[in-house]
């Protein structure tokens, strides 16, 4: 009956004319419609929504507590921002299947749902005192979120949005959390020095593996696209400690290279980190312990086979989807400003980039052909076209970190 105001007196349809036409807001209101203005407010978003779900680019305004959505597919057009969302200091994002929500992680323990058409926060949900990150299953019924404080890893229904089971954690910090085949989840324990391997397929959420004394404090972990290796970093041993998926009956530890002249440098100092790693065909690229640039290992043996130097210790080191390119990222230091892109067929730094002060992240748009980079500092998110290395856009944001495409939604380990 909202409607019925908006039709011809005596009528019960239509006169036949455009809506724009016949359309009278005092007839409206005079009659009670005033009912119909907030039902317009509320629908409008949905019905003006132009873009689909596939290319966006969800930013992290860190200290505003808000994310910015881009449309890379339309020209890298800025769709909104949405409030709300808690301290986002090292905030992770992750995507439902369909790529129509995101789900925010805030370093202060809450749980965001964000509808990525009407651009606005569908829920909220404490989930810990001091959250790190978080995971959706496989099947897209649970979200998994990995917790410093309290040490545990809490598991929230999708549809519900409410808390269904909490994993204690032998009172460790919880790193490394990713989504696997097979409906499972693995996490890396910093204090207990262990992994863990959940069976998110049973409604126990039983903890159906452990890998006992992987080495000293793990701090973050990565799952190959394949969904096979999964692989932890340590801070204080000098090797990552692996697991084979198809193999699961125990762990590798893989000792890490050395630059040259520097085969006696300590473990781990600052935190690389591990989402960046590169595993292209059948080599592996990851910064190397004490030195300036990237080590080329070769997965039959595990050695190396290469070092590509770089102008500093790189904390991303991101593929293209190709895996054509790498592009790397310093933040601190005197060359927080720069981003040096290496030809993996060559091996070689091709091109060195100053976006701006202080690069925080870098994020591939799905097929590669631009790349999206934080300038903290600046303020503002720099768009290149990653053939020509040429600046396509500049787009402000509040001091802008994280960024995360929507493509992440049909990957495994994102």
């Amino acid at each position: 009956m909202l409607f019925k105001a908006a039709v011809k007196p005596g009528s019960e349809k239509g006169d036949g004319r455009p809506f724009i036409s016949w359309f009278n807001p005092m007839r409206l209101i005079r009659s009670g419609g005033a009912a119909f203005f907030i039902l317009l407010a509320t629908v409008w978003p949905a019905l003006s929504s132009d873009w689909g779900t596939g290319a966006l680019m969800v930013v992290v305004e860190r200290e505003a507590g808000s994310v910015l959505v881009i449309d890379s597919s339309q020209d890298h057009k800025v769709l909104g921002r949405i409030k709300g969302l808690g301290a986002l200091h090292h905030a992770s994002i992750s995507f439902s299947r369909d790529g129509r929500y995101g789900y925010v992680v805030s370093r202060d323990g809450f749980l965001s749902k964000i509808d990525l058409v009407k651009l606005k926060l569908v829920s909220k949900l404490k989930v810990g005192d001091s959250a790190i990150g978080l995971a959706v299953t496989q099947d897209n019924r649970y979200i998994a979120i990995s917790n410093y404080k309290p040490g545990n890893i809490v598991i929230v229904d999708e549809k519900t949005f409410k808390v269904v089971k909490t994993i204690e954690a032998d009172d460790s910090k919880t790193v490394g959390l990713v989504d696997a085949p097979d409906d499972l989840l693995v996490v890396a324990l910093m204090d207990a020095n262990s992994i863990w391997v959940i069976d998110a397929g049973d409604p126990d959420f039983p903890v159906i593996r452990k890998y006992e004394n992987i080495g000293e404090k793990p701090y973050d972990a990565l799952l190959t696209p394949d969904g096979r290796w999964y692989i932890a970093g340590l801070f204080h041993s000098p090797w990552v400690a692996m697991v084979d998926m198809w193999n699961p009956e125990h762990i590798t530890k893989i000792p890490l290279p050395r630059p040259p002249g520097k085969e006696d440098a300590p473990p781990v100092l600052k935190i690389p980190h591990l989402e960046g790693w590169i595993m292209a065909g059948k080599t592996l690229f990851a910064p190397v312990i004490g030195g300036s640039g990237l080590a080329a290992i070769d997965t039959t043996t595990w050695k190396m086979k290469k070092f590509i130097p770089l102008s500093a210790y790189p904390v991303f080191a991101m593929a293209r989807p190709d895996m054509r390119q790498i592009w790397t990222n310093y933040v601190l230091g005197e060359h927080h400003d720069t981003v040096e892109v290496v030809d993996v067929k060559s091996m070689k730094v091709i091109r060195k980039l100053k976006p701006g002060a202080r690069v925080f992240h870098m994020q591939f748009t799905p097929k590669g052909d631009a790349i999206y980079i934080s300038s903290n500092g600046d303020n503002k998110i720099l768009v290149y076209d990653t053939k020509t290395f040429e600046l396509i856009r500049e787009i402000p944001a509040a001091k802008p970190s994280g960024i995360f495409c929507s493509a992440r939604s049909s990957k495994f380990g994102l």
